[in-house]
């Protein structure tokens, strides 16, 4: 049991995405603000771990808007957000990935993101830059944590493991032609999703760590939407299992 105490948030853009936590929560209390509903509780194996959990709905409109209110809530009584979680599925954009295989995001790009002419392509204007980081000793430490999880055999269905950039767009990419031209813009692209950099770049102008971790779910092709649809009813399952592997880790967690 840790004796620090802290206070987490974690967020998806589908309930599936987060699994069953309820029954991992003491102390529920459930908050609603029009179709937002936000779930508070302690960690039943680490009572000084506050949680704050949603799901936001797809889109970056509705991530930035959820995780938005998630901080206000998470914050009250003056308590610091330790870190923010973005979990959930994604599309594979690197022909290394298979279904299951967790990205770790070490920066993450808008691809939809296009000020210019006033500024470069993928520059967010009110970062003033195209990519925003993960710090680094966080994902170091969540790439750790689950590959010494794995190497234990007690990852359950899950893949491999990679780090590296992710693309968030307010696009479901399910063709090739769409996909090879983010790639051919971000060469080192591992996976696109629709909610993960908005997400970064609320966490990042408030100055709260965040993290975002995703589960390959399809190839972004012209099968993803059934690959997608049949992957998700799975993951359920299995997907707060994720989440619970950095919670019960938390004595190497470096902030």
């Amino acid at each position: 049991m840790t004796s620090k105490k802290y206070n987490f948030i974690v967020l998806a853009a589908m309930p599936e995405e987060i699994g069953n936590f309820v029954k991992k929560l003491n102390k529920l209390q459930m908050h609603k603000f029009g179709d937002l509903d936000v779930f508070q509780g302690t960690y039943i194996n680490e009572p000084n771990i506050q949680l704050t959990i949603a799901w936001s709905g797809w889109g970056k409109v509705s991530a930035a808007r959820a995780v938005s209110r998630l901080i206000g809530i998470a914050e009250q009584k003056n308590n610091t957000v330790d870190l923010i979680i973005f979990t959930g599925v994604a599309g594979a954009a690197d022909p290394r990935l298979s279904q299951w295989d967790i990205v770790i995001s070490e920066d993450l790009v808008q691809h939809d993101m296009d000020a210019s002419p006033l500024f470069k392509k993928f520059v967010i204007p009110s970062l003033g830059k195209e990519k925003i980081l993960c710090n680094e000793l966080i994902y170091h430490w969540a790439k750790d944590s689950i590959n010494l999880t794995k190497n234990k055999d007690k990852i359950g269905e899950f893949g491999k493991v990679f780090s590296g950039l992710i693309a968030t767009g307010d696009r479901f990419i399910s063709d090739k032609e769409t996909l090879k031209s983010i790639k051919d813009q971000l060469p080192n692209l591992l996976a696109v999703e629709m909610e993960g950099a908005s997400v970064a770049q609320v966490a990042t102008q408030e100055g709260i760590p965040w993290l975002v971790l995703r589960v390959i779910s399809d190839s972004a092709n012209e099968s993803a939407d059934q690959s997608f649809v049949d992957f998700i009813n799975t993951y359920n399952n299995s997907s707060f299992s994720l989440i619970e592997i950095l919670l019960n880790n938390l004595k190497t967690f470096p902030i």
